[in-house]
């Protein structure tokens, strides 16, 4: 079906607002939703802040909402689901992306979820359709009668391929925003190679990290625990790393906009008196967008990561937009107690996106790779 077949059917049932964290299925309908001048939509930073917005929403207007994100989100989402919307009697429309559908190929972090997704609907009580082209009109209007005699949140669920892809301009990106990704990774691998341990986020970050590693030839020496889920928890994952780990060495954070946001608390626990991060470098690759998921916008663009960073006790602070302003900042990080700060302003536009590390290695490879060269070094 077409993204605005499926947006008339919400219209004609007075839906919205339309409250998305983005993931590649939904990124069609996304993007029409965006273009869509009569759609009010809105893009939080995690799964839990929209159930909020979504519920303050329908306590001005009285009308549902609409939360779209996709399966894992769905688990960000429970305890407002079960402490407030089932509490207290507030519908939302949930619009889930199904990865990891039974018997569909994917990425490997999206197995578990996708066979238990349907038991975790029933589990938490959520009423539940799986759109089709053929009945998705009586689908929707099933799920919303649903909710409006409940008021309790219903789900659609939507499968990679149901909703067609168009072509659009990309938002959120700006020609010359800063220095490519793979120059950023690489400056940043090739002056830290050796004498750090890295945890690279989930998207192309990771695949970035492991293809400079590799042309380095550091992969080995260097141990790089590569996230293909758990967005967000680039940081709290190096955190634990830098503080129990007695290798001594740096403990790189090779973060993106999108990440870093989502679980912005994180920050606060780095500088915290005498457990501050010591040997913590976190980096924020900020490009503007969710680039693996179609390049929606980010919201970035709106805030000062390194006066957070300053504000979470951050020892050292510092932003970048040239190859070799980052690689004085690095070297200049190596020999420097933290923790530290670096924000670097990417665009990756032009680049193609280097392969997925599950297509070289299985999650339990990454694990064990990088505990053999942590406790080895």
């Amino acid at each position: 079906m077409k993204a605005v077949d499926l947006i008339k059917e919400f219209k004609r049932h007075e839906l919205g607002p339309y409250i998305e964290v983005p993931c590649s299925i939904l990124g069609p309908l996304i993007e029409a939703l965006t273009h869509d001048k009569e759609c009010e939509v809105m893009n939080p930073v995690n799964e839990a802040i929209a159930m909020g917005l979504a519920t303050g929403s329908f306590l001005a207007t009285n009308r549902v909402p609409v939360v779209l994100t996709q399966n894992s989100g769905l688990c960000n989402t429970l305890n407002a689901l079960t402490s407030l919307n089932q509490t207290y009697k507030i519908p939302v429309l949930y619009l889930i992306a199904w990865r990891g559908l039974p018997g569909a190929e994917d990425a490997p972090e999206h197995d578990i979820m996708g066979s238990k997704l349907e038991g975790i609907l029933k589990a938490f009580g959520i009423p539940y359709e799986i759109l089709s082209e053929e009945y998705y009109e009586d689908q929707i209007r099933s799920a919303v009668n649903g909710i409006f005699s409940s008021k309790e949140p219903g789900a659609l669920l939507l499968a990679k391929g149901v909703v067609e892809k168009e072509k659009r301009g990309t938002k959120g990106r700006k020609p010359g925003y800063g220095l490519s990704m793979a120059d950023a990774v690489n400056t940043i691998i090739s002056v830290t190679g050796g004498e750090a341990c890295y945890v690279a986020t989930n998207g192309y970050i990771s695949r970035e990290a492991r293809y400079a590693l590799s042309v380095n030839g550091l992969e080995e020496k260097s141990p790089c625990f590569y996230m293909l889920g758990s967005m967000g928890h680039a940081l709290p994952i190096a955190l634990g790393i830098e503080r129990y780990s007695r290798a001594g060495r740096k403990t790189v954070v090779l973060d993106g906009d999108g990440g870093c946001l989502m679980h912005l608390g994180a920050m606060a626990s780095v500088g915290r008196g005498n457990r501050a991060a010591t040997n913590l470098i976190h980096i924020v690759l900020d490009n503007g967008v969710y680039a693996s998921t179609g390049g929606q916008p980010t919201v970035s663009g709106d805030l000062d990561f390194s006066k957070i960073a300053r504000g979470c006790g951050y020892r050292n602070v510092y932003s970048a937009r040239e190859a070799s302003s980052l690689a004085q900042i690095m070297n200049r990080l190596l020999n420097s107690r933290g923790p530290s700060f670096v924000h670097v302003r990417i665009d990756d536009s032009d680049e193609s996106p280097k392969l997925r590390v599950s297509e070289k290695c299985t999650c339990e490879d990454i694990r064990q790779s990088f505990m053999e060269g942590l406790f080895h070094y």
